[in-house]
């Protein structure tokens, strides 16, 4: 019964809260935290691995082409700019995301978690818990949901219908 009226107090707060948030103008010093929360969560360093895995890719296609290699290289090292800058865009966006969607002092919070012995080990260890998570969440999901889809069909079959 308390669950269900935190529930419904938080679903209360989301619908009218978070709407006033966004219309709010963002101060700097708000897209600051919101800005250190994405970088001391961890956010970024997916979005800073892009340029990284790009020239892995690049150079593993490119392995068998000796010829190519001092231009490669050099290709490579002048895209690192733009690449930077991408990597600048994305990053100031998903700020601007946190800040809309969460208030300065919360976000202060969170980066102070995220800044603390256990928010630093959670992020040594999120990686990996999320590899073994993924491994198992595509099995689980065909099977629940064929499960799911079985329950569903047998029921409708009890009330006559035919799928």
């Amino acid at each position: 019964m308390i669950r269900h009226s935190l529930a419904g107090a938080f679903l209360s707060l989301a619908l009218f809260a978070v709407p006033a948030l966004a219309q709010q103008a963002l101060t700097p010093e708000h897209l600051k935290a919101a800005r250190e929360v994405v970088i001391s969560s961890g956010l970024s360093q997916s979005i800073e691995s892009l340029y990284s895995e790009f020239v892995a890719n690049v150079r593993e296609s490119l392995a068998t082409r000796p010829e190519l290699k001092k231009d490669m290289e050099e290709v490579l090292t002048a895209l690192k700019a733009e690449a930077d800058l991408r990597r600048d865009e994305m990053i100031d966006s998903s700020s601007r995301i946190f800040a809309s969607k969460m208030p300065e002092a919360d976000l202060k919070e969170v980066m102070a978690f995220f800044s603390s012995p256990v928010g630093q080990r959670y992020n040594a260890n999120r990686a990996q818990a999320l590899e073994e998570v993924y491994t198992l969440l595509q099995p689980w999901t065909v099977a629940t949901s064929n499960r799911l889809f079985d329950l569903f069909n047998a029921e409708m079959r009890k009330r006559g219908h035919r799928l």
